[in-house]
């Protein structure tokens, strides 16, 4: 799969928008990490956490930003939320005990003036799946780019029988508490648990018209954007298509862009709506490739999935 997609043939995948925490070490620590209220976790640093602490630094050195530290305790805390939406199987920046992002980092000894990037999916084990994924997000690339923040912690916990298997969090601070998780010299410091010029537009260029939508599946796909149902990835496209995609929950709209590069638009760019179907015509013959981004619109920014199809000869 190329860098910058998300693929729903290979992913199941869930992002919500909030901070971004990274965590690196040399060896395992499998003491408890403790802080005031309810964020005491075994846990232990791993090879996945310590490259993601390394490509969101190489990411913000690219703008022009300020490398982010780990703090100990933003660990602990993301630890914490990691272990908590995996055993408690649900997927909020409000945890099981019912406090906001604020709330629960304050409680962890850090700064409620603080961000936090959560994301989650069956094949989400590996720092690159995580980065891609909040990367492509608008919502979550923006706090991976702030650059007020100072301190970061990260966490990434299995739990098999969940909806999910893997979940990852993230936590930012603006403030520096004066810990640095990587120097080794303060205490136990968390992570997760267990064990992200184009060719001219061929002519005629695509239109949409609006179509009766689809129902919803029985189980959309909370947090995760809009997936097509049909036409299935892959297959070839004629002068008319429909599009038709699962209802996602909390979503304020949809768009779609085609183009005839990954992520581009040259073809087509249209808002949906908050329908779950549309009919595009105009594809042109000849074959080759296209390719097709369904955008989600949620309260924490814009997620997408992209898709790529043949067109006839």
């Amino acid at each position: 799969m190329p860098i910058g997609s998300v693929r729903p043939s290979r992913y199941v995948i869930a992002l919500a928008l909030g901070l971004v925490l990274i965590a690196m070490g040399a060896v395992k620590n499998t003491q408890p990490a403790f802080a005031l209220t309810n964020c005491s976790v075994s846990d232990s640093f791993d090879s996945e956490e310590r490259a993601f602490h390394e490509l969101i630094n190489n990411y913000r050195a690219q703008s022009g930003k300020a490398p982010l530290t780990v703090s100990t305790n933003l660990n602990r805390a993301a630890a914490w939320m990691a272990q908590d939406l995996g055993t408690k199987n649900y997927f909020s920046h409000t945890d099981s005990l019912g406090r906001s992002v604020a709330t629960r980092l304050s409680q962890c000894d850090t700064s409620p003036q603080s961000g936090e990037n959560i994301a989650a999916g069956t094949y989400r084990d590996g720092a690159n799946d995580a980065f891609i994924a909040w990367r492509n997000s608008p919502g979550h690339n923006t706090n991976m780019l702030r650059g007020e923040y100072l301190q970061i912690g990260i966490a990434r916990y299995y739990a098999p029988s969940s909806r999910y298997g893997w979940y990852w969090v993230t936590d930012f601070s603006t403030s520096d508490d004066g810990t640095n998780a990587m120097g080794g010299s303060s205490g136990s410091s968390g992570g997760g648990s267990s064990s992200s010029p184009p060719p001219p537009a061929p002519s005629p260029s695509p239109t949409a018209s609006p179509s009766p939508a689809a129902p919803p599946p029985s189980a959309p796909i909370d947090q995760a954007g809009a997936q097509f149902s049909s036409p299935s990835e892959g297959s070839t496209l004629s002068y008319s298509a429909v599009f038709r995609w699962n209802a996602v929950s909390g979503a304020r709209g949809y768009r779609i862009d085609i183009g005839t590069t990954e992520g581009s638009s040259n073809l087509l760019r249209a808002s949906l709506g908050t329908g779950t179907a549309v009919r595009i015509r105009g594809f042109p013959s000849g074959g080759g490739t296209i390719y097709v981004r369904l955008w989600t619109q949620l309260s924490s920014g814009w997620i997408y999935n992209d898709y790529e199809y043949r067109l006839s000869n």
